[in-house]
């Protein structure tokens, strides 16, 4: 078990010494695995990164019916690509938020039109899959001060039918809709803010066990909670749950940098630091881990080191969501501290 920790440590360094050794153009012999270089070196990389994120977004297109053609999840991934959007616009300097409103206005203009609008009749599979994003793009529009007159009416209409569906949500997903019910003003059909007592954190179940599934779902309990960022000011987790909590993100952390997975070890950061826990190793060594696995036309790939054949939609099915994950977790970092609990 020391031998294997301390292969995954050498990990974290390699990273972070790799990162820092970009940015000072040096051979990066020099970084001693001892030491923990200061997040501040690591910010140039983080301003070029989301640079080239922004042109890689800027110049993709996401159609969730053509989508949706070839089996993949439309909505989701529509969703994806404004949620992307507003972590760069929370950030922006005032100056450049007008173009960056512009383009996110041409990115929903579907939602002002009928066929968007298809919940009510589609198939119970597609309507579970596309129902959260339905929401949160609703939800994400308003943020951004956008109408959503229509798009309520249309929320309002299938309310009974997203009722229906609640029961088969896991934890995480109903505690979620906790939050996006509360926001659109519908009534509960039971109570969803206690959805967690069932969770893979109450659970306390070993990294070690868990699957990918159970790891998403780690991550995702954390963000219900604090709202996906939007909600820093709160402190929900006793020192117990912390206590369970950080051992079992620095381990996962490392075992998803191991296996070349951007897009978990992404999550996994953003939850460190909506924890406060930026002291631990894993957290530096994560900034420099997604630093150094942007792909050079700007996103991220699901799976770092995975070849795949060439595919027409693969950066929507694909790189997509990984990208969003890196750009929320960086801009959380680098540009939404937390406040004292």
């Amino acid at each position: 078990m020391q031998v294997r920790a301390g292969r995954q440590r050498a990990v974290g360094c390699v990273w972070v010494c790799a990162a820092l050794a970009a940015l000072a153009g040096c051979s990066g012999r020099s970084c001693s695995g001892e030491g923990e270089a200061p997040l501040a070196a690591l910010e140039p990389g983080y301003r070029a990164a989301m640079a080239r994120a922004r042109a890689w977004l800027d110049g993709l297109r996401v159609d969730p019916f053509e989508l949706r053609a070839v089996r993949v999840k439309g909505k989701k991934k529509f969703v994806e690509q404004l949620d992307a959007y507003y972590r760069l616009w929370e950030v922006a300097p005032a100056a450049d938020r007008p173009a960056l409103l512009e383009r996110i206005r041409q990115v929903v203009a579907i939602t002002y039109e009928d066929r968007y609008h298809d919940m009510a009749s589609l198939g119970d599979r597609w309507f579970k899959q596309d129902s959260t994003s339905y929401l949160r793009a609703a939800l994400l529009m308003e943020r951004l001060g956008l109408d959503t007159t229509r798009y309520r009416e249309e929320i309002r209409r299938i309310h009974a039918r997203l009722d229906g569906h609640m029961k088969t949500r896991g934890p995480h997903q109903r505690r979620v809709f906790h939050w996006y019910y509360k926001h659109f003003g519908l009534a509960e059909p039971f109570p969803l803010e206690g959805s967690l007592r069932d969770g893979v954190i109450a659970r306390r179940l070993e990294p070690t066990k868990m699957k990918d599934g159970d790891a998403y779902a780690l991550t995702h309990e954390v963000y219900a909670l604090y709202e996906y960022g939007e909600r820093r000011d709160i402190d929900p987790f006793d020192e117990a749950d912390k206590a369970y909590l950080r051992p079992a993100i620095e381990a996962l952390m490392r075992r998803y940098q191991v296996a070349g997975d951007p897009d978990i070890a992404g999550e996994l950061l953003e939850c460190l630091h909506y924890l406060r826990m930026q002291d631990s190793p894993a957290y530096l060594e994560g900034v420099a881990y997604l630093l150094a696995t942007q792909r050079p036309e700007g996103s991220w790939d699901r799976r770092a080191r995975e070849a795949k054949p060439p595919w027409e939609y693969a950066d929507q099915a694909f790189r997509l969501h990984t990208t969003l994950v890196a750009i929320s977790a960086l801009t959380a970092v680098f540009e939404r501290p937390m406040p004292p609990p």
